[in-house]
């Protein structure tokens, strides 16, 4: 039982570090992609859009996490959190693309529209939610590919 205890511990403490790390780099990759400084687009200056973005890019990066902590359960600790790393960052990625093509496919500038002003300035500007949809999407996905 003590075993049991020390192990799911220790499991529990390497997975959960290695989410801090995918969900610092997943933060950072969406600040590469959007104009201004998204740590003070969020906490300084409360942009709603900010915050929606960054939240459905925690969620998807928590969604592919859970499902590669499930799909890796059979392999060895450290391989199975390589892995689950690797998939996160395959998502963070796939998103920082979307976000790219999104910009490129829609009229205007998408991080100028959402982050910078327009007449949507600090209100929820409707791409910021089809983004944020797009996000938790191709988290789900690629989560459930690591299930089947």
């Amino acid at each position: 039982m003590v075993a049991l205890l020390r192990d799911n511990l220790g499991h529990a403490a390497a997975f959960s570090l290695a989410g801090i790390v995918a969900l610092i780099i997943g933060f950072l990759a969406l600040d590469l992609v959007t104009p201004g400084r998204l740590r003070n687009l969020v906490w300084l200056d409360h942009n709603r859009n900010a915050v929606i973005l960054t939240t459905s890019m925690v969620i998807s990066v928590s969604v592919v996490m859970i499902c590669a902590v499930v799909d890796t359960a059979d392999l060895i600790l450290w391989r199975a959190v390589l892995y689950t790393a690797a998939y996160a960052v395959l998502a963070i990625a796939v998103m920082m693309w979307s976000f790219v093509l999104i910009d490129w496919l829609t009229p205007g500038k998408l991080g100028t529209l959402l982050l910078e002003g327009g007449t949507h300035r600090g209100d929820d500007h409707p791409a910021g939610w089809i983004t944020a949809a797009v996000f938790v999407g191709i988290g789900a996905v690629i989560g459930a590919t690591l299930l089947v």
